[in-house]
């Protein structure tokens, strides 16, 4: 996987700069208007587009490299970043180095893979900024429709309404505007559909452990650590649904599916520190495995206290009266499919899906883990809040057995 990522990465990068320039720059005025507010909603934090790393991405796609090679570009991911009375915000080191000013400081941020290039580079020789956001609400839209139907057209609708219920909590609204935030609803989404179809032939022969070390991979390669929980947690709630197993194989089906994924995520991730410090030198593996002992550090005084600082910031999303509505409305749904029921399917249904409490347990572990990260991100780590919405809701909704 290290080796087909590098491949695509240093083919992206042959491509012209001049046109994908042009295209940012026909959407200044949308970049320049998100300085200061880069939310859908005001006043609600988690509505962020995420324009903040939106300008970092875009640089780094139109980035002319100069002297250096493009191994040492795709590589060290140079960019240029302009003082701004002391802060530093890259929307203006972007609008900058469009205009071609002078005095920019070139600096490097290789502990990432910065795979989402594959896709921006060559989207960018033909679309806008703000049409590619355009381009999101399609997309999405349509995965996450597919994804439900194809759910539902193999006789699992209760599984299929659990997901559709859950993915508001991600506020998918707002990743149709952003690039950083869409990568991980991308592979969740894509994901979803492949299980939805080819659930089968996943099952035969143990492909669902290939599956997710190779999204594992993927989510590391492309994705900033913004939520890439659900790229795990989605499918594998799904999959153990479609599994008509006794519940204690479940639990065997949950470690080891998130033990492949973690080897397939840190595997892709420290393969992009080893070739840097071997390719750029300087101190490219120290510097990742700093930045990956700050990211798991406690977040307050005390792991404690710090966990439940973090808690309470990823909860605050959601206590409001929008969200209080929807959690009403969700327990009467819940309320009247349970009376629908054949009580006797649906008691052996739960008998069979306990695991799902170990899955809606994950994004609790995620926040202790990574409590800095989660402290300091929390207007978007909260999105994996989701994951246990989407667990409890299949559990609740019993499960049909037709296939």
């Amino acid at each position: 996987m290290p080796f087909i990522g590098l491949f695509l990465m240093l083919m992206v990068h042959f491509l012209p700069t001049e046109k994908m320039a042009d295209n940012v720059y026909s959407s200044k005025s949308s970049i320049i208007s998100e300085y200061s507010n880069e939310l859908v909603i005001d006043e609600y934090n988690a509505t962020l587009k995420g324009s903040f790393t939106d300008a970092l991405m875009l640089q780094y796609a139109i980035y002319d490299r100069g002297s250096h090679s493009v191994l040492q570009q795709v590589m060290a991911m140079y960019r240029r970043e302009s003082a701004n009375d002391g802060s530093w915000w890259p929307g203006i080191s972007l609008i900058d180095y469009l205009n071609g000013k002078q005095g920019q400081t070139e600096i490097s941020y290789s502990r990432y893979w910065h795979g989402y290039l594959v896709i921006l580079k060559p989207l960018l020789l033909f679309f806008s900024y703000n049409s590619i956001r355009l381009l999101n609400t399609a997309l999405q839209s349509t995965l996450f429709a597919l994804a439900a139907a194809g759910l539902a057209k193999r006789g699992r609708f209760r599984l299929a309404s659990a997901f559709c219920v859950s993915v508001p909590f991600m506020f998918f609204f707002s990743s149709f505007a952003s690039l950083s935030l869409s990568v991980c609803m991308y592979i969740m989404l894509a994901e979803m559909v492949i299980v939805a179809l080819f659930h089968d032939r996943l099952v035969k022969d143990e492909n669902y452990l290939s599956f997710f070390i190779v999204f594992g991979a993927v989510t590391s390669f492309a994705d900033f650590l913004t939520y890439p929980l659900v790229t795990l947690a989605f499918p594998l709630i799904a999959l153990l649904c479609l599994k008509n197993e006794k519940d204690t194989k479940k639990f065997i089906d949950i470690l080891k599916y998130s033990l492949s994924w973690g080897i397939g995520y840190g595997f892709m991730w420290a393969s992009k520190w080893v070739m840097a410090a071997l390719f750029i030198g300087k101190g490219a593996f120290s510097d990742a495995l700093s930045t990956v002992a700050a990211r798991s550090a406690s977040s307050g005084n005390g792991r404690i206290s710090g966990y439940l600082s973090v808690l309470k910031n990823n909860f605050k999303p959601y206590l409001n009266r929008a969200f209080a509505l929807f959690t009403f409305l969700i327990v009467i749904y819940v309320i009247i499919m349970f009376v629908k029921s054949d009580k006797k399917k649906y008691l052996d249904s739960v008998s069979r899906s306990y695991s799902l409490f170990a899955v809606a347990a994950f994004p609790f572990v995620w926040w202790f883990v990574a409590a800095n990260h989660s402290a300091e991100h929390w207007m978007f780590t909260c999105r994996i809040i989701s994951i246990s919405v989407f667990a409890i809701l299949a559990f609740a909704l019993g499960q049909e057995t037709a296939e």
